[in-house]
């Protein structure tokens, strides 16, 4: 028999334990597969000396994660269909993770990419999982803050991290040491997320239900490219494709310190240190742009999260545009503009993916976020990385971050406006198709 909770009135149930899970996939969103190269950019002055790494292989390097997660980001989301998504989530971020350790016994540029490339086989299943699973603990009306804070706890481990880099940047091994600790951090987040993650079944938060055994069953096979065509025909998506194509800000997060070292003269203990900065304005703005989001898109649902998305890709531009042409002989001025930058650049997540689950049906979203972080954002963060490696070689870093930073994000500030006429439109649609599936239900509980 399929026990069915029906929400009364207005009021939406909610999933119990709903944030116990979510915190749980915290530790794994640590470290994801934009970890993979952390450490290797936070101390290439001292790997480029110890194995003559060149700037370009650093872009290379950089861009790898996301060219791993191009292929097995679909990959493992399909697998995820088809399987028990907290076994292959544990698996892939907890067994597989394992791998960091071996990186740090590489001897060779030639081994160190090898290596990564397979650790990074597993990390690359974190984000369209997570991403899904969030979106079925939490309705529309709380999935921004759900973001925000899941996505904020993870963030925090990014402010002592810019502490351990400056120490460990004073040791020859000391990247080497950082990826013994990922690996062992990244078994830690497997058996988290065996204790404490209970999977709510697609749809569940969609149909407004507390508690719907049939939504937990596994009724899903492999992604087929059908179900992919179908997904290009949400005109919403397509255009936030094209948006996450357009985030230029992904290349600072990559190259921050370099940039320091290379164009600011800065040494780089102190340029470590000079990123924390970055990282705790990005913790707070991963806090705070999913409550606010949410409060804009409750003002107006129509257009508010546009809205949002739109002035941070400005804002964004602006202040990249005042760090890179102003001349400031105190340092204290860049790590305030630093700051602003992790700021407003962390807050795209916190508003994007819940523009993604508005419009996508709850069986599709593994691959929608598949496609959008760990394909098209791939595409874009390769496309950067690697021609930040090559041009920044020829012409310097500095006019490269120009072009990125600040010409890229005018051009995403003005793309978001196509995303005003079909945004509304596709989650009417969305909310009609759950609405049937969720009355389905419940004639079949009454039935049954």
């Amino acid at each position: 028999m399929t026990t069915v909770t029906q929400p009364e009135g207005n009021s939406r149930a909610k999933i119990k334990g709903r944030w116990r899970s979510a915190f749980s996939l915290s530790l794994a969103s640590m470290l994801d597969n934009n970890e993979g190269t952390g450490f290797i950019t936070a101390m290439f002055p001292i790997i480029r000396a110890q194995m003559g790494m060149t700037l370009g292989a650093l872009g290379w390097m950089a861009a790898l994660p996301k060219m791993i997660g191009v292929i097995f980001g679909p990959f493992w989301a399909s697998v995820g269909r088809k399987y028990n998504r907290k076994n292959v989530l544990i698996f892939a971020t907890g067994f597989w993770g394992l791998w960091a350790i071996a990186i740090g016994f590489a001897q060779s540029v030639w081994a160190l990419f090898l290596l990564v490339a397979i650790s990074l086989i597993g990390a690359s299943a974190s984000q369209p999982l997570m991403q899904e699973l969030l979106m079925d603990l939490f309705d529309d009306k709380e999935r921004g803050k759900a973001v925000s804070i899941v996505y904020g706890v993870a963030g925090m481990f990014m402010l002592p991290l810019g502490v351990v880099n400056s120490w460990l940047s004073t040791m020859d091994s000391g990247w080497r040491y950082g990826f013994y600790a990922v690996g062992i951090l990244s078994a830690l987040s497997g058996i988290v997320i065996w204790l404490f993650l209970d999977d709510p079944g697609r749809g569940a938060s969609d149909m407004a239900m507390e508690k719907v055994e049939a939504a937990r069953k596994e009724e899903y096979g492999l992604v087929n490219i059908q179900e992919v065509k179908e997904l290009f025909k949400i005109k919403t998506f397509v255009l936030m494709l094209g948006q996450r194509m357009l985030s230029g800000h992904l290349l600072f997060l990559s190259m921050g310190v370099v940039y320091m070292v290379d164009v600011l003269g800065i040494d780089l203990a102190q340029a470590n240190l000079m990123i924390i900065p970055f990282y705790a304005g990005m913790l707070l703005g991963m806090f705070m742009f999913g409550f606010i989001g949410d409060w804009v898109h409750k003002k107006s649902p129509k257009y508010g999260r546009i809205v949002t998305i739109q002035s941070i890709q400005f804002i964004y531009a602006i202040l990249a545009l005042i760090m890179l042409t102003g001349n400031f002989e105190n340092t204290s001025t860049y790590t305030f503009i630093f700051a602003l930058m992790g700021f407003f650049g962390s807050a795209n997540m916190s508003v994007n993916r819940p523009i993604v689950a508005a419009v996508v049906k709850p069986e599709w979203r593994g691959t929608a976020f598949a496609l959008f972080v760990s394909v098209f954002e791939a595409i874009a963060w390769a496309i950067y990385n690697i021609a930040a490696g090559k041009l920044g070689q020829i012409f310097g870093l500095k006019p490269v971050f120009v072009v990125v930073l600040v010409g890229i994000m005018l051009v995403n500030t003005a793309f978001i406006t196509l995303l005003y006429k079909p945004y509304a439109k596709d989650v009417k649609a969305l909310e009609n198709e759950m609405e049937s599936r969720r009355q389905a239900l419940i004639n079949q509980g009454a039935e049954a």
